[in-house]
């Protein structure tokens, strides 16, 4: 896995986890704050977008994955789980993410 991929992980656990239950923000909102992050932490434009395509899209797929898999329930489920945005940012993830590994990063850097 790339280590974009794991920082976006990251982010949306430590983001969205951490919304209440009823908090409602748009996905452009979401967006334009991990471009803003992800920009701050050393992961260029070019390799975000190589890595996990649109933000947009692979937010609102992840948040879909979620409320699918929680019977359309508020994302976080009140335990905190983040499983289901795990797993629908897993399934957005684009096919050619595993040879990304030479995106010039190091992990854990």
């Amino acid at each position: 896995m790339s280590a974009t991929i794991e920082f976006f992980r990251t982010w949306l656990q430590e983001n969205v986890g951490n919304l209440a239950a009823d908090t409602q923000v748009s996905v452009a909102v979401l967006a334009q704050q991990f471009e803003q992050d992800a920009d701050a932490a050393g992961y260029g434009r070019e390799v975000r977008e190589e890595d996990i395509g649109n933000i947009e899209d692979a937010i609102q797929q992840a948040l879909d994955k979620a409320n699918a898999t929680n019977g359309r329930q508020p994302v976080p489920e009140e335990d905190g789980s983040l499983t289901p945005i795990i797993e629908g940012l897993e399934a957005a993830e684009p096919e050619h993410s595993a040879s990304a590994a030479g995106d010039g990063r190091k992990e854990g850097s």
